[in-house]
């Protein structure tokens, strides 16, 4: 199974489930949910409200997340399920800034190995 494939969230009652008993961070750019998992992965799923703009907005939004959540991927530690809902604020922002904040956010969440960069902090 290619591994953009085993990373996914897709499951409704997933999102609830991390909305509702994970832990948050909440920056100006998007929240994010956490919840552990046992399948020995990450897994990423993303809401992207009508708010933040129109399909082609929301999509570009979407594409950059998800591009900001892989670069960040080998350095996480232990598995999780990760729900990203993003502000409107992000529509706006540069790709730099939201793997900024994703970086940020899963430091607070403690999910991110310090040992191991990504390639564009080399």
């Amino acid at each position: 199974m290619p591994v953009r494939k085993r990373t996914r969230l897709t499951d409704s009652p997933e999102f609830e489930r991390a909305y509702r008993e994970g832990k948050a961070f909440r920056g100006k750019l998007f929240a994010v949910h956490k919840f552990p998992n046992d399948l020995g992965n990450s897994r990423l799923g993303l809401s992207v409200s009508k708010k933040v703009g129109n399909a082609v907005k929301r999509n570009a939004v979407r594409r950059r997340l998800k591009e900001a959540f892989h670069a960040v991927l080998p350095r996480l530690s232990g598995a999780s399920d990760f729900v990203v809902s993003a502000r409107p604020s992000a529509a706006e922002a540069s790709f730099v800034e939201l793997q900024e904040e994703m970086i940020k956010a899963l430091g607070k969440l403690g999910s991110l190995n310090e040992g191991r960069k990504t390639e564009s902090q080399r």
